[in-house]
Protein backbone atom coordinates (compact mmCIF):
# COMPACT_ATOMS: atom_id res chain seq x y z
CA UNK A 1 0.00 0.00 0.00
CA UNK A 2 2.78 2.41 0.96
CA UNK A 3 4.70 1.53 -2.21
CA UNK A 4 1.66 2.31 -4.34
CA UNK A 5 1.18 5.63 -2.52
CA UNK A 6 4.77 6.68 -3.08
CA UNK A 7 4.61 5.60 -6.69
CA UNK A 8 1.66 7.97 -7.14
CA UNK A 9 3.47 10.72 -5.24
CA UNK A 10 6.59 10.36 -7.39
CA UNK A 11 4.53 10.48 -10.59
CA UNK A 12 2.86 13.69 -9.41
CA UNK A 13 6.27 15.06 -8.38
CA UNK A 14 7.76 14.21 -11.79
CA UNK A 15 4.83 15.83 -13.58
CA UNK A 16 5.23 18.95 -11.51
CA UNK A 17 9.00 18.98 -12.20
CA UNK A 18 8.26 18.91 -15.94
CA UNK A 19 5.75 21.74 -15.55
CA UNK A 20 8.28 23.76 -13.55
CA UNK A 21 11.03 23.11 -16.10
CA UNK A 22 8.79 24.32 -18.93
CA UNK A 23 7.74 27.38 -16.92
CA UNK A 24 11.29 28.32 -15.90
CA UNK A 25 12.63 27.52 -19.36
CA UNK A 26 10.14 29.86 -21.00
CA UNK A 27 10.94 32.56 -18.46
CA UNK A 28 14.69 32.19 -18.97
CA UNK A 29 14.25 32.40 -22.74
CA UNK A 30 12.47 35.74 -22.41
CA UNK A 31 15.08 37.04 -19.96
CA UNK A 32 18.13 36.01 -21.97
CA UNK A 33 16.87 36.66 -25.50
CA UNK A 34 14.52 39.62 -25.16
CA UNK A 35 15.28 41.44 -21.89
CA UNK A 36 19.07 41.00 -21.64
CA UNK A 37 20.29 40.02 -25.12
CA UNK A 38 23.89 39.09 -25.77
CA UNK A 39 26.46 39.93 -23.13
CA UNK A 40 24.00 42.13 -21.19
CA UNK A 41 22.84 39.08 -19.20
CA UNK A 42 26.28 38.63 -17.68
CA UNK A 43 27.17 42.33 -17.67
CA UNK A 44 24.14 43.28 -15.58
CA UNK A 45 24.62 40.37 -13.15
CA UNK A 46 21.16 38.96 -13.87
CA UNK A 47 22.10 35.52 -12.62
CA UNK A 48 22.64 36.94 -9.15
CA UNK A 49 18.93 37.71 -8.94
CA UNK A 50 17.97 34.37 -10.48
CA UNK A 51 20.05 32.20 -8.12
CA UNK A 52 17.32 32.26 -5.50
CA UNK A 53 14.25 32.70 -7.72
CA UNK A 54 14.87 29.80 -10.08
CA UNK A 55 15.73 27.05 -7.53
CA UNK A 56 12.92 28.08 -5.19
CA UNK A 57 10.35 28.31 -7.95
CA UNK A 58 11.51 25.13 -9.70
CA UNK A 59 11.92 22.94 -6.60
CA UNK A 60 9.59 24.21 -3.88
CA UNK A 61 6.41 23.65 -5.89
CA UNK A 62 7.19 20.02 -6.79
CA UNK A 63 8.28 19.29 -3.20
CA UNK A 64 4.97 20.62 -1.87
CA UNK A 65 3.19 18.42 -4.41
CA UNK A 66 5.21 15.41 -3.24
CA UNK A 67 4.22 16.10 0.36
CA UNK A 68 0.54 16.89 -0.16
CA UNK A 69 -0.36 14.55 -3.02
CA UNK A 70 -2.51 11.64 -1.87
CA UNK A 71 -4.74 9.95 -4.49
CA UNK A 72 -8.41 10.40 -3.66
CA UNK A 73 -7.72 12.97 -0.94
CA UNK A 74 -10.57 15.43 -0.44
CA UNK A 75 -9.61 18.88 -1.70
CA UNK A 76 -6.54 17.58 -3.54
CA UNK A 77 -7.29 19.60 -6.68
CA UNK A 78 -7.61 22.72 -4.59
CA UNK A 79 -4.26 22.05 -2.88
CA UNK A 80 -2.50 21.55 -6.22
CA UNK A 81 -4.15 24.67 -7.65
CA UNK A 82 -2.93 26.74 -4.69
CA UNK A 83 0.61 25.38 -5.12
CA UNK A 84 0.60 26.26 -8.82
CA UNK A 85 -0.82 29.73 -8.13
CA UNK A 86 1.85 30.40 -5.49
CA UNK A 87 4.56 29.11 -7.81
CA UNK A 88 3.46 31.34 -10.69
CA UNK A 89 2.97 34.30 -8.35
CA UNK A 90 6.53 33.90 -7.03
CA UNK A 91 7.85 33.81 -10.58
CA UNK A 92 5.86 36.91 -11.53
CA UNK A 93 7.07 38.76 -8.45
CA UNK A 94 10.71 37.91 -9.08
CA UNK A 95 10.25 38.46 -12.80
CA UNK A 96 8.96 41.97 -12.18
CA UNK A 97 12.11 42.85 -10.24
CA UNK A 98 14.28 41.50 -13.05
CA UNK A 99 12.20 43.31 -15.67
CA UNK A 100 12.68 46.58 -13.79
CA UNK A 101 16.45 46.17 -14.21
CA UNK A 102 16.15 45.41 -17.95
CA UNK A 103 18.29 47.73 -20.11
CA UNK A 104 15.69 49.76 -21.96
CA UNK A 105 17.99 52.24 -23.68
CA UNK A 106 21.68 52.98 -23.92
CA UNK A 107 22.08 56.73 -23.45
CA UNK A 108 25.14 58.53 -24.76
CA UNK A 109 26.56 60.62 -21.91
CA UNK A 110 29.76 62.60 -22.36
CA UNK A 111 32.09 59.94 -23.71
CA UNK A 112 30.20 56.69 -23.18
CA UNK A 113 26.88 54.89 -23.30
CA UNK A 114 25.08 54.26 -20.03
CA UNK A 115 22.43 51.63 -19.33
CA UNK A 116 19.02 53.11 -18.52
CA UNK A 117 16.79 50.47 -16.95
CA UNK A 118 13.12 49.87 -17.50
CA UNK A 119 12.41 51.17 -14.00
CA UNK A 120 14.08 54.51 -14.79
CA UNK A 121 12.70 54.82 -18.31
CA UNK A 122 9.62 57.03 -18.76
CA UNK A 123 8.37 56.26 -22.24
CA UNK A 124 5.35 58.55 -21.96
CA UNK A 125 7.70 61.55 -21.65
CA UNK A 126 9.82 60.75 -24.71
CA UNK A 127 9.24 63.22 -27.60
CA UNK A 128 7.16 61.72 -30.39
CA UNK A 129 9.87 62.31 -33.01
CA UNK A 130 12.28 60.25 -30.93
CA UNK A 131 9.80 57.41 -30.49
CA UNK A 132 9.31 57.21 -34.25
CA UNK A 133 13.06 56.74 -34.66
CA UNK A 134 13.22 53.99 -32.01
CA UNK A 135 12.29 51.07 -34.22
CA UNK A 136 15.86 49.84 -34.64
CA UNK A 137 16.49 47.15 -32.04
CA UNK A 138 16.85 46.51 -28.34
CA UNK A 139 18.26 48.13 -26.32
CA UNK A 140 17.64 51.44 -28.09
CA UNK A 141 20.45 53.94 -28.59
CA UNK A 142 19.50 57.51 -27.70
CA UNK A 143 21.08 60.90 -27.21
CA UNK A 144 19.86 62.76 -24.12
CA UNK A 145 20.44 66.49 -24.52
CA UNK A 146 22.99 67.78 -22.00
CA UNK A 147 22.80 71.34 -20.73
CA UNK A 148 22.35 73.72 -23.66
CA UNK A 149 23.08 77.05 -21.99
CA UNK A 150 25.61 78.09 -19.33
CA UNK A 151 22.73 78.56 -16.87
CA UNK A 152 21.34 75.10 -17.58
CA UNK A 153 24.77 73.50 -17.37
CA UNK A 154 25.40 75.16 -14.00
CA UNK A 155 22.00 74.03 -12.74
CA UNK A 156 22.66 70.44 -13.79
CA UNK A 157 26.09 70.44 -12.13
CA UNK A 158 25.06 72.18 -8.90
CA UNK A 159 21.95 70.03 -8.45
CA UNK A 160 23.56 66.82 -9.70
CA UNK A 161 20.85 66.49 -12.35
CA UNK A 162 20.88 63.13 -14.15
CA UNK A 163 19.76 64.36 -17.53
CA UNK A 164 20.37 60.90 -19.02
CA UNK A 165 17.19 59.65 -17.35
CA UNK A 166 15.12 62.70 -18.30
CA UNK A 167 13.10 61.11 -21.10
CA UNK A 168 11.84 64.46 -22.38
CA UNK A 169 15.43 65.25 -23.39
CA UNK A 170 15.83 62.08 -25.48
CA UNK A 171 16.68 62.67 -29.13
CA UNK A 172 17.35 60.26 -32.01
CA UNK A 173 21.03 59.36 -32.05
CA UNK A 174 21.27 59.93 -35.80
CA UNK A 175 21.11 63.70 -35.41
CA UNK A 176 24.17 63.80 -33.15
CA UNK A 177 26.50 61.25 -34.71
CA UNK A 178 29.29 63.80 -35.24
CA UNK A 179 29.41 64.41 -31.49
CA UNK A 180 29.08 60.72 -30.67
CA UNK A 181 31.70 59.48 -33.14
CA UNK A 182 34.20 62.06 -31.90
CA UNK A 183 34.33 60.08 -28.64
CA UNK A 184 34.68 56.63 -30.20
CA UNK A 185 37.54 54.41 -29.07
CA UNK A 186 40.37 53.34 -31.35
CA UNK A 187 40.29 49.56 -31.45
CA UNK A 188 44.06 49.46 -32.00
CA UNK A 189 44.58 51.13 -28.61
CA UNK A 190 42.96 48.19 -26.83
CA UNK A 191 46.10 46.44 -25.66
CA UNK A 192 45.46 43.72 -23.07
CA UNK A 193 48.39 41.78 -21.62
CA UNK A 194 46.52 38.76 -20.28
CA UNK A 195 46.63 35.85 -22.79
CA UNK A 196 42.92 35.11 -22.37
CA UNK A 197 42.01 38.76 -22.92
CA UNK A 198 44.26 38.87 -25.98
CA UNK A 199 42.33 35.93 -27.44
CA UNK A 200 38.97 37.53 -26.63
CA UNK A 201 40.05 40.75 -28.36
CA UNK A 202 41.39 38.86 -31.38
CA UNK A 203 38.06 37.04 -31.79
CA UNK A 204 36.23 40.35 -31.43
CA UNK A 205 38.36 41.99 -34.13
CA UNK A 206 37.29 39.25 -36.54
CA UNK A 207 33.69 40.47 -36.13
CA UNK A 208 34.53 44.19 -36.10
CA UNK A 209 34.30 46.24 -39.30
CA UNK A 210 36.35 49.44 -39.25
CA UNK A 211 34.26 50.88 -42.07
CA UNK A 212 30.83 50.54 -40.46
CA UNK A 213 31.37 49.97 -36.73
CA UNK A 214 32.37 52.22 -33.85
CA UNK A 215 33.56 51.36 -30.34
CA UNK A 216 32.43 53.00 -27.11
CA UNK A 217 32.67 52.51 -23.38
CA UNK A 218 29.51 51.02 -21.90
CA UNK A 219 28.71 51.62 -18.25
CA UNK A 220 26.20 49.32 -16.60
CA UNK A 221 24.09 49.81 -13.50
CA UNK A 222 27.01 48.44 -11.50
CA UNK A 223 30.51 49.92 -11.56
CA UNK A 224 31.54 47.61 -14.36
CA UNK A 225 32.63 48.81 -17.78
CA UNK A 226 32.93 47.00 -21.08
CA UNK A 227 33.24 48.01 -24.71
CA UNK A 228 30.26 48.06 -27.05
CA UNK A 229 30.37 48.03 -30.86
CA UNK A 230 27.78 50.16 -32.64
CA UNK A 231 26.77 49.86 -36.28
CA UNK A 232 27.09 53.49 -37.42
CA UNK A 233 24.56 53.10 -40.24
CA UNK A 234 21.87 50.99 -38.61
CA UNK A 235 22.44 52.65 -35.20
CA UNK A 236 22.07 49.40 -33.29
CA UNK A 237 24.30 47.47 -30.92
CA UNK A 238 26.33 45.01 -32.96
CA UNK A 239 28.55 43.35 -30.38
CA UNK A 240 29.91 43.48 -26.84
CA UNK A 241 33.53 43.12 -25.78
CA UNK A 242 33.73 41.86 -22.17
CA UNK A 243 36.93 43.71 -21.27
CA UNK A 244 37.39 46.71 -18.98
CA UNK A 245 38.64 49.52 -21.25
CA UNK A 246 40.23 51.35 -18.32
CA UNK A 247 42.64 48.44 -17.84
CA UNK A 248 43.65 47.89 -21.46
CA UNK A 249 43.24 51.19 -23.35
CA UNK A 250 46.51 52.91 -24.25
CA UNK A 251 46.09 56.69 -24.29
CA UNK A 252 47.89 58.68 -27.02
CA UNK A 253 51.24 60.09 -25.93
Amino acid sequence: MMTKLWRSKLKAFAAHILFSAALIGSFMYVVMVHWFPGYLFEFENVWEGLQILVPVDAILGPILTLILFVPGKKGLKGDIAIILILQIAALLYGGKAIYDSKPEVLAFVGDRFEVITSKSYQRDRVPEATLVAYDRGHPTLIYPLPGQTPEEINEFVLNNVQYQIMAERYRPLAGYMDVVLSRALDIDRLQPSDPQQIKVLADFKQRFNNETDALFILQGTTKEFIVVAIDRDALVVKDYLPLDPWDIYALPE
